[in-house]
This record gives C-alpha cells, sequence and structure tokens, in this order.
C-alpha cells in the first residue's frame, strides 16, 4: 500500500475526535451499566445515584422540570409551561388565574372563575370547592397539579354537586339525586307537571290521601296491595333514607345506625351517643356525651383565639363582618329594660377579647326571653361539620342548668333567619352541651362548646324558655367562636 494515497486530513480529525472523547469519558463521569440493569449508574450531575439529574431536589427530572432550579409542585396557575414557582408574571400578577377577579377577591384565584359562584357560601369559590354545596358529599378531587377533578355519583361522588342533598337520595337511579333532579320517578313527566312525581305515572290517584297516609308522595303499599313501600308510612320521608338499611327510614327508626342502642329513651332523652354511627360501645374518651367515632374535638383541647382553627366571630374580621345584637321583645314588662336585657352586645365582637356582653333574666314559666346574636354579614356561611364554642364566665352555674331538660340556657344555629339547630332539639339533631374548656384572649373563661351537622351564619344565646320560675340569671358572654373550615374527625 502507498502511503501517499492516504486521506490524511481526514485520519487527523478522526485521531483528534476520539482522544478528546476519551478525555472526556476519564473525568469522573463514566458511563457504566455494572448493575445488568440496562441503566446508566453514573450520569454526570446526579452525584452517581444512578437516576436522573434533579438540581433543585424537588422529586421533577431537570428534563420534565419548568423550574430546575427552584424547588416547586408541578403547579401552572396560567398554563404557560412554566410553573409558578418561577414564573414572573405570576410572582408579580394581581390576577394569577386571569380570570379578571383580582386575587385578593377571587374565591378561587388559581382556578379561572369570573362568575365568582359560591353555592355554600363558604370560603372557595364552587370551581376549587371539593364540596360546592357543603352538604358532606365531596364532589370533586384536587389533584397534584392544583387543578380539581369531577367525582362521578357512580365512584360515590355528589349527586347533586350545587344542591345540599346528604342523603344522596336517587329514586329512579339515574345518577341524579332527587334533590335535583327534574324528573324524580323517571317516568317522562317533569315534577312540575307530575302529579305523583314520586311514583311513575302521572295519575293522582296512585299517591291520593287513600294511599299515602303521611302525603309524603311515597303510596304505603306498592302496586300489588301487599307490599310495603313507604319505610315511614306515618311520617313524611320523600327520601326514604334508611341508614342502616333494615327497611325502617330513618325518619321513624328507634336505633337510626342499627348498633343496638336506640337514639333515645323513652322520655326522649339522648340514649346513643354516636345515633347515625354504628358505635355498640359507646366510647366517649373525654366523657362529653359524644362518643369518640363521632366527636370532632376533646373538650380539654378546645381553644378559641385569632388566627387559630376555632376563632371568634369578630367585626374586624373581613371574611365574617360579625355584627351583634340583641332581641328584648319577649322579656316580661314587669322586667324588660331591668331584669330582662343584654347589655354591651358590640363587646362580643370587638377586637378586645376581654370584653363581655351581659345578658340577664327573671323567668316566670317561659313567660320571659331575651337573647344575644351574633351573625356574619359579609356573606359567608360556616360550614355545618362544625364545633361551636360559646365563651361564658358563669359557665359552671350553666351547667347546673340542666339546659336540656329545661330549657334555661339555649344555644341556636341560623341560616338566612332560619333555624337550623337548636339545643333543645326541637329543631335538627339534639345537641349536647359540653364542659368547661380552653382559653379565649388568655383569660380563665369557661366555654360551652357543641357540635353542629347544618351550614349556619348566625349563632344564637337566648335566656328563658319554660322554667317554673328563676331569680335573676346573669351571664357574661366574651364570644362565640367557630371554624371556618369544616371541621374533620381528629
Amino acid at each position: 500500500m502507498r502511503l501517499n494515497n492516504l486521506n490524511w486530513p481526514l485520519i487527523l480529525m478522526v485521531t483528534a475526535f476520539l482522544a478528546v472523547a476519551g478525555c472526556k469519558s476519564d473525568s469522573g463521569s463514566r458511563v457504566s451499566f455494572e448493575d445488568g440493569s440496562g441503566q446508566q449508574t453514573g450520569e454526570q450531575g446526579d452525584g452517581g445515584t444512578g437516576g436522573p439529574v434533579d438540581t433543585d431536589g424537588d422529586g421533577i427530572p431537570d428534563n420534565e422540570d419548568s423550574c430546575p432550579n427552584t424547588r416547586n409542585s408541578g403547579v401552572d396557575a396560567d398554563a404557560d409551561g412554566i410553573d409558578d414557582a418561577c414564573d414572573a408574571r405570576i410572582a408579580t400578577s394581581t390576577d394569577t388565574d386571569g380570570d379578571d377577579v383580582p386575587n385578593g377577591e377571587d374565591n378561587c384565584p388559581t382556578i379561572p372563575n369570573p362568575d365568582q359562584e359560591n353555592a355554600d357560601r363558604d370560603l372557595y369559590g364552587d370551581a376549587c370547592d371539593t364540596d360546592a354545596d357543603g352538604d358532606g358529599v365531596k364532589d370533586k378531587v384536587r389533584n397534584d397539579d392544583g387543578s380539581f377533578a369531577v367525582i362521578a355519583a357512580s365512584d360515590e361522588g355528589d349527586n347533586c354537586p350545587l344542591v345540599p342533598n346528604p342523603d344522596q337520595a336517587d329514586l329512579d337511579g339515574d345518577g341524579v339525586g332527587d334533590a335535583c333532579d327534574d324528573d324524580i320517578d323517571g317516568d317522562g313527566f317533569l315534577n312540575d307537571e307530575d302529579a305523583c312525581p314520586y311514583v311513575e305515572g302521572n295519575d293522582e290517584a296512585m299517591c291520593s290521601e287513600a294511599v299515602d297516609t303521611d302525603g309524603d308522595g311515597i303510596p304505603n303499599l306498592r302496586a300489588d296491595g301487599s307490599t310495603p313501600w313507604d319505610n315511614c308510612a306515618d311520617v313524611v320521608n320523600p327520601s326514604q333514607s334508611d341508614l342502616d338499611g333494615d327497611g325502617i327510614g330513618d325518619a321513624c327508626d328507634e336505633d337510626t345506625d342499627g348498633d343496638g342502642i336506640n337514639d333515645t329513651n323513652l322520655i326522649g332523652q339522648p340514649e346513643d351517643n354516636c345515633p347515625l354511627i354504628a358505635n355498640p360501645d359507646q366510647a366517649d374518651t373525654d366523657g362529653d356525651g359524644i362518643g369518640d367515632v363521632c366527636d370532632l374535638v376533646n373538650d380539654v383541647e378546645f381553644s378559641c383565639g385569632v388566627g387559630e382553627q376555632f376563632s371568634p366571630m369578630l367585626a374586624s374580621d373581613e371574611d365574617i363582618q360579625a355584627q351583634a345584637s340583641k332581641d328584648v321583645s319577649d322579656c316580661l314588662l314587669l322586667t324588660g329594660g331591668l331584669l330582662c336585657d343584654v347589655v354591651g352586645e358590640n363587646n362580643v365582637v370587638d377586637d378586645d377579647l376581654n370584653n363581655f356582653a351581659t345578658i340577664s333574666n327573671t323567668n316566670l314559666l317561659g313567660l320571659s326571653n331575651v337573647s344575644l346574636r351574633v351573625a356574619a354579614t359579609s356573606g359567608f356561611a360556616y360550614p355545618g361539620q362544625n364545633v361551636i364554642g360559646v365563651s361564658l364566665a358563669e359557665a359552671a352555674q350553666v351547667l347546673q342548668l340542666d339546659l336540656l331538660s329545661n330549657g334555661g340556657l339555649q344555644v341556636r344555629t341560623l341560616l338566612d333567619g332560619e333555624i337550623q339547630e337548636q339545643t333543645n332539639g326541637e329543631v335538627g339533631a339534639d345537641l349536647d352541651l359540653l364542659g368547661l374548656s380552653g382559653l379565649l384572649g388568655g383569660n380563665e373563661v369557661g366555654f360551652l362548646v357543641f357540635q353542629t351537622s347544618k351550614r349556619f351564619d348566625a349563632v344564637e344565646i337566648v335566656s328563658g324558655e319554660f322554667e317554673l320560675l328563676t331569680a335573676l340569671d346573669e351571664y357574661n358572654t366574651y364570644g362565640v367562636c367557630a371554624s371556618k373550615e369544616e371541621v374533620a374527625q381528629p
């Protein structure tokens, strides 16, 4: 072979390239497959750990991370491909989601919702509220990237996401709850035009008084005339809810949860300490009359303060804009303004947590009643799954009144002026007033603590109701506390 025929420029170029490659391969970042997995065990920049490069250590590989040098969770509110953690537009924006509602006023600041619709009137708009109607049944789930996914009714999601229906009744089984179904019985006749909206067909005779004793739209018997239909034939219950599935509707079931313990005793006093959750052992660690399986708070741990989960309803709180008022219209004429009054009602909503309002009353046979109401005026409504604490200086005296039997002092929740629940059990579930606990403003004052199950925007403290005769009852009320967020089971 004649050497002068070789392509010397090409040979020199290839030699130089191999030399450079060899230097790089010896630089401490050698690629190998020594573990036999077929995966590189020593890529440059990963510390030799064998995984992909993740400079900021946030669990997102650099080649997938739009913020490789800043720890971030993958949230990209404006969907521009740059995570919020290093998106300059987001950092300086006053409208993160671009829905023309400023962040400070937006009830879903990272989810576009220009209409700001908020069915349950809580802190979150429907677009970013996992329980939009506040009935305790979730309708969507929050994803890791900050977006939301709807939970189908078939997957135990809310079958009426914007209409409260905790019982989820669905007579025709079409996946749309009766509370929001325009054809409840699925017979093709819309409810407004259907003579019997709970019975297939449009014949008024099918749900007349003769066949429907309680008039709730569900006939006592099915068409065969012998099979029961209405699971509470003498009590109105169109939803036909039956928690324990025993064929007896909740509205007339003595043992709603089927745990072998009746909800109440023969004289109507509470017997089952968790009537809606089976707990045959009736365990009650803190001795507050509420069983552990449904107790949202340990009494001795209850506390109320600004910035805490349970916070006072204050006028200065922008979420609440609380307002206090009194009602002395039912005071006895002989004592009105003297021995039956509320003095300093505005003290319970001011920023000085040591201030108090004084409720006083002298009662005879329930003829004298006086009340103090603390209400949210911002349009906000508290979630139903809640714990209320009313701070009273004379709580020990209050507890001696045997409140649930003589009604000397009652606490009510209201929504839009309508009573939702109250401690004498006449409306909603019977609520137990509990013992002393907690602090407010650093002072040794007692709380009357009780749980709720329905949404509310006002709390009312009432002195009165039926008593044979009382001397002057006087209570110093420092504040009313509740959680702005749904209280979860501890």
